[in-house]
């Protein structure tokens, strides 16, 4: 079970690295999607499991999940833990399990005309493009690497920029210069350091740097959404895409960039498992985002039925 880890420990980084592409080769196919018609169960029986009150539609449910969203300006790693016991927990990560948020998804083809890479902490873009090398060894295959990331500034609690360069493997990397700072410039570096396969370095290769947005008196880094627009303004040519994450953030991910692409791009997901840094409250704040991007597209009628067995709302 996923747990907490107060400070960066490039070991356990690496051991952790090693373990997701382990993983890979062993674990099932699943289904990238949890289906329509087996939502309102499942997030029946995780709201009621942590008391959140609602009725028995699933626009209820979905509706009753927002209460996991992050604040505005929040971001992921400044949520609180929910205090609840480790048993519950236990029952609510069983719940997360079906509903597809901890197991790896694995490409379904073996050729795309896009990999799109999406932005992270420093650390979790290594770890994604560590996934990506992992897939082209596997023989998947690409003809572009899109980086989809932004002008979000660096911060040395959760980016570890200095730990990363210093352990890499290529002499020098400490006069790095000049030093990164915001996300693409970390992205940009990782690409350049990281022990990627050659073929697939020598590819075409994009940093979509997606500017902040200023509402409400905040600078916002730029979302999956945000990224997705600006580099649709370079209006690329339609093909089969793979969206490159990592669990639990992959199929809501996935489902922004089927949304954002017109009908023309086909899209798959490559998700590692999640790391074993990430607390409840993340796992359910990307659920929560993943219900209410895919909620004007599932049919009003499975909306709007109420589901006939359903326990009273909030009581388990």
């Amino acid at each position: 079970m996923p747990g907490n880890l107060s400070r960066f420990n490039y070991k356990w980084f690496l051991v952790g690295t090693l373990m997701y592409l382990s993983m890979f080769s062993h674990a099932d196919a699943v289904d990238q999607d949890p289906s329509y018609e087996a939502l309102p169960i499942m997030l029946d029986s995780l709201l009621n499991e942590l008391n959140i009150p609602h009725d028995a539609t699933l626009e209820s449910m979905i509706s009753a999940s927002q209460v996991w969203r992050r604040k505005p300006g929040q971001e992921r790693w400044e949520l609180p833990e929910l205090g609840i016991s480790k048993s519950k927990e236990h029952k609510v990560f069983e719940l997360l399990e079906k509903l597809r948020l901890t197991s790896p998804a694995e490409p379904l083809s073996k050729q795309y005309d896009y990999a799109l890479l999406l932005g992270a902490t420093a650390p979790g873009i290594k770890r994604r493009l560590d996934y990506l090398a992992y897939w082209w060894n596997q023989g998947v295959r690409f003809k572009r690497l899109i980086y989809l990331v932004g002008q979000r500034p660096l911060n040395p609690g959760i980016d570890y920029l200095e730990i990363l360069i210093s352990k890499t493997d290529k002499p020098g990397n400490k006069k790095l210069d000049p030093y990164p700072f915001t996300e693409t410039e970390a992205a940009k570096m990782l690409h350049q350091l990281a022990p990627i396969p050659e073929a697939m370095r020598a590819l075409p290769v994009e940093f979509i740097d997606t500017p902040r947005n200023w509402r409400n008196g905040l600078w916002h880094r730029p979302n999956t959404r945000d990224t997705l627009k600006y580099w649709a303004k370079e209006n690329p040519s339609p093909g089969t895409v793979l969206v490159i994450s990592d669990q639990p953030h992959g199929i809501y991910q996935k489902e922004v960039v089927r949304q954002e692409l017109s009908g023309s791009f086909s899209v798959d997901l490559a998700a590692g498992p999640a790391d074993s840094t990430v607390t409840l409250p993340i796992y359910l704040d990307a659920l929560a985002l993943w219900l209410h991007n895919l909620k004007p597209f599932i049919p009003n009628e499975l909306i709007t039925t109420p589901l006939k067995t359903m326990a009273s709302p909030g009581r388990h």
